[in-house]
C-alpha cells in the first residue's frame, strides 16, 4: 500500500481533561483523507508524576524512561475507554497487518519499545528523559513508512524559519529527540484539538518541495 495511507496520530496527554475528547477526535478523524489511523496516547499527568518524583529524588534515567513507557499503557486504555469502537492492540505484528486497510487502531507501544524498536532501521530512541510520546510516535511513523505524523496538542507553536522541528525541540514544545529525528520524518502536522476550530500547522518533510 502507499505510505500516504498510514497516518500516525499522537493524542497529547494534556487533552485527556477535555470532557468531549472522544467527540472531537471522531469529528477530526471523519474529516481526514483515507488512511489507517494509528493513535498513540500521550502520558500527560501520569508521566508528570514520575517527573515530580525525579525532581524530589533523582531516578536512574533508564528506569524513569521505562516507568513512563509503561504508563503509556494506562493512557492507551484510557483513550480506548473513550473510543471503545477503535481496537486497542499491543502486538506490533498485528499492527503491521492492520495498517493495510482503512481503519483506526489504538497502539500500546511498551512491548514494541522494549523488544523491537532498538533493532529497526533508522535512529533508535535512547532510554532518557529526551524521549516522550512525541518521538515515540515519530519513530513509529518512520519505521512504518507513514505518509504523515500528526501531533495533537493543546496549543500550536509559532511558525519560524526552516528547520522548525529543531526549533520547536529547542523551545520545549516537542521533546529534544524529535529534533534529532527531523531528517527521517514524513510531513508533520500539529493540531490544536483544544481549540474549537482545530487549527493546524503543517511542516513538509525535510528536503521536499515547499
Amino acid at each position: 500500500m502507499s505510505a500516504r495511507q498510514i497516518r500516525i496520530v499522537k493524542v497529547g496527554g494534556s487533552l485527556f481533561d477535555l470532557p468531549d475528547l472522544a467527540d472531537r477526535l471522531r469529528q477530526w478523524l471523519s474529516r481526514q483523507s483515507p488512511a489507517h489511523h494509528v493513535l498513540l496516547a500521550g502520558g500527560g499527568s501520569l508521566v508528570d508524576e514520575v517527573r515530580r518524583w525525579h525532581a524530589l529524588r533523582p531516578l536512574e534515567e533508564a528506569a524513569a524512561h521505562w516507568m513512563c513507557i509503561d504508563l503509556l499503557t494506562v493512557s492507551a486504555h484510557l483513550l480506548h475507554a473513550r473510543l471503545p469502537e477503535i481496537p486497542l492492540i499491543e502486538d506490533d505484528r498485528l499492527l503491521c497487518q492492520r495498517v493495510g486497510e482503512r481503519d483506526c487502531t489504538i497502539f500500546v507501544p511498551a512491548t514494541w519499545m522494549r523488544h523491537c524498536e532498538p533493532k529497526l532501521p533508522g535512529t533508535p530512541l535512547p532510554q532518557t528523559w529526551e524521549v516522550t510520546s512525541d518521538s515515540i510516535a515519530a519513530r513509529l511513523a518512520i519505521v512504518l513508512g507513514a505518509g504523515e505524523l500528526v501531533l495533537m496538542k493543546s496549543t500550536l507553536p509559532e511558525e519560524g524559519p526552516e528547520g522548525q522541528i529543531q526549533a520547536f525541540s529547542a523551545a520545549g514544545y516537542v521533546d529534544p529527540m524529535l529534533g534529532r529525528l527531523a531528517a527521517e520524518l514524513p510531513p508533520v502536522r500539529f493540531v490544536n484539538l483544544q481549540g474549537k476550530s482545530h487549527a493546524e500547522l503543517v511542516l513538509p518533510a525535510l528536503g521536499s518541495d515547499p
